[in-house]
């Protein structure tokens, strides 16, 4: 029931004037619809309310996080997730995309009005839940139906083409005539190296005949992302289109669609021409491409094994960036935005009982990783250095979700010496604490160093000083 507060008005009037209201509540009728329209789309585990969302169909990464708010709707209606913000984590979780990726079309979702957010939690307007599903029914379930339509047939133009395109043109005119997905190729290709479709697009979706690239390209430099994420858009390319060549600016949109930067692009790729070839147009033309040959191809398919198998089969090497920080030399990665890592520290802070204002005035925290404000005061260099590695160790464990850390530059971040490091090793507190014996390289918190951490660093907040 819907009230109005009116003293001038008539009943007639407002009877009309209803018609405006959007009004939350539903009926039977229409909910029955809509669960009706959703089937399709989304199923709600029994016990667990969580949302599956049907991989029948190649639904787009704005796609997927509105079949997902939907589902979350109808969870809520049964009575899961009472208590549950829907963060972008959360919903990068469920639905198996980057966070960076999925950022770009939340903001479109709330500039158009399509979902809400309020206190870091999303969740869809329930009068868009209709128009959206149409939306995903038109868009998927009568694809079929539009694909197996004649295309009429384009009208011949008597416009003159310059000279220096001419065979430009007709090489970019016959690859669109066949850029649409090679259902029977793409099944042979996936067969023959023993791959799925649901597995080729747990690494990637396709959005307007356009690859959207969703993890496996990050590295430990920026040479390394460049190659892994071309390598992987041309494999696919070809997998899905039965094309070895793309133009440059798609490439360069895939890749800023990805997350991957773009800067000097072209001059790491010139560096690997026996994978990737960086083709230039004709004298006068801006357009260029790239292709892939067949020793790429064969890199490719390897590096995307890698990715779907958790397999190490990829092995090219890349030079690592000397400038680099936390990235040089870690078993581990540091992958990590603002938003996730604010919501880490408060949630370690309340955990663990620790003043969390305190804890950011003691550690300075970003996304790159994590120092002390100020240096420990200790007599004994080993001491201090083992000191300060298991503080920032569990916060990188806790806070950054990273288990392998470089010791050498941990120490150099907090301005502590790295002095006779090589001979850490040797100290009596380091083998109980850390496991992996390489401090200058890759070490690793051991359970007893996880519970002697938190125990310094409870010490440390209260007092700035903490004893092994």
């Amino acid at each position: 029931m819907i009230n109005i507060k009116s003293n001038n008005m008539d009943e007639k009037k407002l009877e009309i004037l209803k018609d405006l209201i959007i009004d939350e509540k539903y009926t039977l009728e229409d909910l029955k619809r809509l669960v009706q329209k959703s089937k399709p789309f989304i199923k709600i585990e029994n016990k667990s309310g969580n949302i599956i969302i049907s991989s029948e169909f190649q639904l787009t990464v704005s796609e997927k996080i509105i079949v997902y708010l939907i589902g979350i709707y109808f969870s809520k209606e049964l009575g899961f997730h009472q208590d549950i913000d829907i963060s972008s984590r959360n919903i990068s979780e469920n639905i198996g995309i980057a966070q960076t990726t999925i950022s770009g079309p939340l903001g479109e979702h709330i500039k158009n009005n399509t979902i809400k957010k309020e206190n870091h939690s999303y969740s869809i307007k329930y009068y868009q839940i209709e128009k959206q599903l149409d939306y995903l029914t038109e868009n998927n379930l009568l694809k079929t139906v539009k694909d197996t339509s004649i295309p009429p047939k384009k009208s011949k133009t008597t416009k003159k083409k310059k000279i220096i395109n001419k065979n430009e043109n007709i090489k970019s005119n016959s690859q669109e005539k066949i850029r649409s997905i090679q259902e029977d190729s793409m099944k042979n290709e996936l067969v023959k190296y023993d791959l799925t479709k649901d597995k080729l697009y747990s690494v990637i979706n396709i959005s307007n005949n356009k690859i959207i690239l969703l993890r496996g390209w990050k590295g430990t430099s920026t040479r390394e992302r460049h190659f892994k994420a071309t390598i992987l858009i041309l494999t696919i390319n070809k997998i899905i289109y039965g094309l070895d060549e793309i133009n440059s600016s798609e490439l360069r949109e895939c890749l800023i669609n990805a997350g991957v930067p773009i800067k000097n692009l072209s001059t790491t790729i010139k560096s690997y021409f026996e994978y990737i070839i960086h083709k230039r147009g004709a004298i006068g033309s801006t357009k260029t491409s790239y292709r892939i040959t067949s020793i790429g191809f064969q890199k490719g398919i390897l590096l995307l094994k890698d990715i779907i198998e958790n397999t190490s089969n990829f092995d090219i090497q890349f030079k690592r960036n000397e400038r680099s920080k936390l990235g040089k030399e870690i078993a581990d990665k540091i992958s990590i935005d603002r938003e996730e890592l604010n919501q880490n520290i408060i949630l370690f802070a309340k955990d663990n009982g620790l003043d969390e204002e305190r804890l950011r005035i003691l550690f300075e925290f970003h996304e790159g990783g994590v120092r002390i404000s100020t240096p420990i005061k200790e007599k004994i260099r080993s001491k201090m250095q083992i000191k300060t590695l298991l503080l920032l160790g569990i916060l990188l464990k806790k806070v950054f979700r990273l288990n392998e850390f470089n010791g050498k530059i941990l120490l150099k971040e907090s301005r502590t010496s790295i002095e006779r490091l090589d001979l850490l090793n040797k100290a009596k507190h380091y083998e109980k604490y850390f496991s992996i014996n390489k401090p200058k390289t890759a070490m690793q918190l051991t359970y007893a160093g996880e519970k002697k951490a938190i125990e310094m660093l409870e010490s440390y907040i209260d007092k700035e000083d903490c004893q092994l």
